[in-house]
C-alpha cells in the first residue's frame, strides 16, 4: 500500500460493494445509492480540502517544504474523496451500459 493508510480505500470500497448488492434492488435504489456515494466523495473532497487551510510559506512556519506542513490527516481525506470520485464515474458508466443491456435483453424476449 505504500505511505497511503488503508483507510483511504474504506469509501471507495463501500462504494464499489454498494453498488454490486444494489443490482438484487429496485433501479432507483442504484441511482439513489450512486448519488449519495458521488456526494460524499465530494463532502471528503471538500472538507479535507479545507481542514488544510491557507497555504503557508515554508519559511514562515519553520517547514521544509509546503507538504510538510500539511496535516496528513486532511490529505488523506482529500485521496479518499478523489478515489471516491473516481469510483462514481466509472460505476456510472457501468451502470448506463448495464441498463442498455438490460433494456435490450428485455425487449429482445418480448419480440
Amino acid at each position: 500500500m505504500g505511505i497511503v493508510p488503508g483507510y483511504v480505500y474504506i469509501l471507495p470500497a463501500a462504494i464499489v460493494v454498494g453498488w454490486i448488492l444494489s443490482w438484487w434492488g429496485a433501479r432507483r435504489v442504484r441511482w439513489v445509492l450512486l448519488s449519495a456515494a458521488a456526494v460524499v466523495s465530494v463532502l471528503c473532497v471538500v472538507i479535507g480540502w479545507q481542514a488544510m487551510g491557507p497555504p503557508a510559506g515554508p519559511r514562515t512556519v519553520s517547514c521544509s517544504s509546503t507538504w510538510a506542513c500539511t496535516d496528513p490527516g486532511s490529505l488523506y481525506l482529500v485521496a479518499a474523496g478523489l478515489l471516491g470520485c473516481g469510483c462514481c464515474f466509472v460505476l456510472l458508466l457501468l451502470a448506463m451500459v448495464g441498463e442498455a443491456i438490460l433494456i435490450w435483453r428485455r425487449r429482445r424476449i418480448s419480440d
